[in-house]
């Protein structure tokens, strides 16, 4: 180990130490409050619904989630939580400060949810901050104010790379609060549906084709979009509808430009308004991780274009395939496209929107 990573490891040391507490024992009796402390991105906003519908269904009184403004808007919709924000994980001021805000005002927490899955220099000060009478985490910490309950669910996520949600499921499970679905989800706001419904009035089925993920790695150029959509074309003869963020709203519409069987739908670039897309899609392609999320929670088929085998993000759908192109997602090839479309098979007929389907926690895991 290198002196800096040594001095790194220390100084987490010291933190922890600094941060660490004895819990009470922990009891499913009188859990009135809890907190979920997820402060990420999207995808990791929706890994974390197991343990939320947990909560949920043990009806507790107060459930809190600290989230980030990239992640807000995926729990905001729901019933039943607050939810609160600070501006990114490393904001450790305003970290520190929300946790005692929130221990003040409700007296001792009962339980707190670490749920980022990174035992960060971020969460290691609101765990301290907030002092809970009960933890629960899925990051490997080895700081004593977490229950015993995370093994079988750490050894899921760090040793068989498997998907977020089914991590959070066992945990759930393992620690008595519920049995759930390991599932991504995203619930809808009032309204966004019927005004996509009115936008697609008579459209027929379609795909869902975006272009950019995250970061500039998980971008396809416009030449590499325009091989995508037609070979996506020449394979299904349906029409794509390209859905965007802002950002890359002049992309998105340089492609309809060129290609008269693709549309930029002419509705809000709102995150919310794209799932009601995918909800209702044949198909949907995508490098963007949140994307595949999006369409797994509605069980819709996907093609998820990644940058390296990640099994933590991987589809969720029944249907399903991946290309790893082991770098940009810019060097995605004809030849990957078309054997995942091959993988895929036939599309099945789309099936009217009742609410994301169940992906269940399986019994080898």
């Amino acid at each position: 180990m290198s002196l800096k990573g040594l001095d790194r490891r220390i100084g987490k040391m010291l933190l922890e130490a600094r941060n660490d507490f004895r819990p009470d024992p922990f009891t499913l009796d009188g859990i009135e409050s809890a907190v979920v402390y997820i402060p990420k991105g999207i995808g990791d906003g929706m890994a974390v619904f197991p343990a939320i519908r947990a909560l949920l269904e043990r009806s507790v009184a107060r459930l809190i989630i600290v989230a980030s403004p990239a992640n807000a808007m995926v729990f905001e919709p729901l019933h039943g939580v607050e939810v609160v924000t600070v501006p990114h994980e490393r904001a450790y001021r305003a970290i520190v400060r929300l946790g005692r805000e929130l221990r003040a005002e409700l007296g001792r927490v009962d339980l707190c949810i670490e749920a980022t899955s990174r035992d960060n220099s971020g969460s290691i000060r609101f765990v301290g901050a907030l002092r809970a009478r009960m933890n629960l985490q899925l990051s490997g910490s080895r700081m004593k104010c977490y229950a015993p309950f995370s093994a079988r669910a750490v050894q899921m996520y760090f040793e068989r790379d498997l998907p977020v949600p089914w991590c959070w499921a066992a945990l759930m499970q393992d620690a008595g609060i519920a049995e759930v679905e390991g599932k991504f989800e995203l619930p809808l706001p009032p309204g966004v549906e019927e005004e996509v419904d009115a936008w697609l009035d008579g459209r027929g089925e379609f795909i869902v084709l975006n272009l950019d993920g995250s970061t500039p790695d998980k971008w396809l150029s416009l030449e590499r979009g325009e091989m995508v959509a037609q070979c996506l074309e020449q394979r299904y003869g349906l029409p794509i509808l390209v859905i965007c963020s802002p950002s890359g709203e002049a992309k998105a519409a340089a492609l309809a430009q060129r290609l008269k069987f693709v549309t930029l739908p002419a509705l809000p670039r709102t995150i919310h308004h794209s799932a009601a897309l995918i909800a209702r899609a044949a198909l949907v392609v995508t490098p963007d991780t949140s994307v595949v999320h999006i369409a797994s929670a509605f069980d819709r088929p996907v093609i998820g274009i990644y940058r390296r085998a990640n099994g933590h993000w991987i589809p969720l759908s029944t249907m399903s395939a991946t290309i790893v192109t082991e770098g940009e997602v810019e060097k995605l090839s004809e030849r990957a496209l078309v054997q995942a479309m091959d993988e895929i098979g036939p599309l099945p007929p789309v099936r009217s929107v009742g609410g994301p389907d169940a992906v269940r926690l399986g019994p080898d895991v």
